[in-house]
């Protein structure tokens, strides 16, 4: 025999001296005629075993004339005094014991039957053949039935067991305390372990995906940058294709734009030179600064067959206000003027021509000469 089957033996060997029975009985002039055994001896009707728990009911001392049922409560191991929960029954609709689902896996064995009228014999019985693990302090076992009235009527009995000298049995629920003391801390350092481990997969995760990220961020500005790149390719492309190089001389391309010399020379007629230009995808020149004048002027004098080429700059509207034709902006203040001008000689120079002479001059408009385009590429 194992240790702590021989310690709950001993137990409940001493157990039976100490026996408390308080006998609590209700209904209208029932007398108390429960008894319940719990012992480590044999009933005449009940298996031997470990722990054996005996209800009985002699209905001749009790108003009882019909026992309807008989359950067995044992007191909840960790719960308030008082607490019970239920461990068997047996009712005389069935006559078959039950256990209850807690106890359906313990080696119990069940018996009892409810007398039926005017038999003065009823019990219910429980044997247990293995150890079990803990004790109920208390055991209660209720009757309920009817009287000679055939009104309802209950009467119970509770059992408390207290033990002299643990010994043993105080031990082993000692070694069961540190054992579940121990068994927790290894579950939470496992948890623990469990849980950093996890936490440096998942920054290492965190790593991986923002590394994957950040290549992938590069190579979507990778591509967004040829993808500009192409895209100002096909417009230079296109825009380049729509010039009309019958009619023009084309510069090179100086900060996005490319600018177009007329290659014949006519008599200046600032709209219809401006449709021209229009018609190859610009407009008649406009000088956003010097430099900008300073490049259309090396490029008209490298282009030649004219020492006047026309712009877009003018004051036909209002004498002295100079703006472009196209836009209407004010024509920004220029170095290339050539000296006194512009003078409105003859009291009829509206337009501004690149004087290859001498550089920036007001003339009349009508006087001939080729005209220079800008167009904006991108």
């Amino acid at each position: 025999m194992s240790e702590r089957a021989a310690c709950f033996q001993n137990y409940l060997l001493m157990a039976m001296i100490v026996l408390i029975v308080t006998f609590v009985t209700s209904g209208k002039g029932a007398t108390p005629a429960i008894n319940l055994d719990v012992s480590h001896t044999n009933d005449p009707t009940t298996p031997s075993g470990l722990l054996v728990v005996n209800c009985s009911v002699d209905a001749n001392l009790t108003d009882m004339v019909t026992v309807a049922s008989l359950t067995v409560f044992g007191s909840k191991p960790y719960g308030n005094q008082g607490e019970f929960d239920e461990l068997a029954l047996v009712d005389m609709w069935s006559q078959s014991p039950k256990l209850t689902s807690d106890l359906e896996d313990a080696d119990v064995v069940i018996s009892g039957k409810t007398g039926p009228e005017n038999d003065s014999h009823s019990y219910l019985a429980m044997s247990w053949n293995s150890p079990t693990p803990g004790y109920r302090q208390y055991y209660k076992c209720v009757a309920n039935g009817l009287d000679h009235q055939r009104q309802g009527v209950s009467i119970a009995t509770t059992v408390k067991i207290e033990i002299l000298n643990g010994g043993c049995c105080e031990k082993m629920d000692s070694i069961d305390s540190q054992l579940r003391e121990v068994t927790e801390k290894v579950g939470n350092t496992c948890t623990a372990k469990t849980a950093a481990a996890l936490t440096g997969q998942v920054k290492n995760l965190h790593s991986k995906i923002e590394a994957l990220d950040s290549k992938i961020e590069g190579e979507i500005e990778a591509l967004a940058s040829k993808l500009e790149t192409f895209q100002q390719n096909q417009n230079l492309h296109f825009k380049m294709m729509a010039i009309d190089k019958g009619s023009f001389d084309v510069s090179d391309i100086s900060k996005g734009r490319v600018y177009l010399a007329s290659k014949a020379q006519a008599a200046f007629n600032i709209g219809a030179a401006n449709q021209a230009c229009k018609s190859s995808g610009g407009h008649l020149v406009e000088f956003d600064d010097d430099e900008e004048y300073q490049f259309v002027y090396d490029f008209a004098t490298r282009t030649g067959g004219a020492n006047t080429f026309w712009t877009g700059a003018n004051d036909i509207e209002r004498e002295g206000h100079f703006v472009y034709f196209n836009s209407k902006k004010p024509v920004p203040t220029l170095t290339a003027w050539s000296s006194g001008q512009p003078d409105n000689a003859d009291g009829s120079e509206d337009c501004i021509e690149i004087r290859l002479t001498f550089g920036l001059n007001d003339w009349i408009c009508s006087q001939t000469g080729k005209f220079v385009c800008e167009v904006e590429l991108y």
